[in-house]
């Protein structure tokens, strides 16, 4: 019965430590945990996982050389708390030099999403530069954002995206 207890106790004691892990492995602190890291999701009205890595690891460097690239914590910069990952010391130094050349406009998130008034989740390989800026797109199964974009009036839908955005950051 005591082996039965311990074991019973093991059990929940290890469903309760998943339960803290995002997919990706990354500690989730409950409300009110001081032990463990806080969730920096949605800081500042951004799209972020509780992890606070932005583009799902893509250096956004990488998409001003003409390609979307994963980055690596190695080489990871923090600005205005969210993390970028990059991928060498060059693009840290260009990222350093001028950050608000290379994060993504309208916080990460679906820059369609954001000119019909929503906030979509994206897909970081779905991505266009406009205007020297960075703006990526949801991208499923069931529906290309870019492919919309690109369909509809460019200039219309940045006004639009630029004033939802404005309301979402408040």
């Amino acid at each position: 019965m005591r082996t039965t207890t311990l074991l019973a106790s093991s059990v929940l004691g290890l469903v309760g430590l998943v339960a803290l892990l995002d997919p990706a492995g990354a500690a989730i602190a409950p409300a009110g945990d001081a032990g463990l890291a806080a969730s920096r999701a949605y800081l500042h009205a951004r799209n972020l996982p509780g992890h606070g890595v932005a583009l799902e690891g893509y250096s956004p460097v990488s998409y001003f050389e003409g390609r979307a690239e994963r980055g690596s914590a190695l080489f990871a910069v923090d600005h205005e708390g969210v993390t970028y990952h990059l991928r060498d010391a060059a693009q840290v130094e260009a990222f350093r030099a001028s950050p608000a050349r290379f994060v993504p406009a309208f916080g990460g998130w679906c820059a369609f999403g954001m000119a019909i008034s929503d906030k979509f989740p994206v897909d970081p390989t779905c991505y266009r530069i406009v205007d020297g800026r960075l703006l990526v797109f949801l991208r499923n199964a069931n529906i290309d954002a870019l492919e919309l974009w690109n369909q509809g009036d460019e200039a219309k839908l940045l006004q639009k995206a630029q004033a939802h955005w404005k309301k979402v950051q408040g």
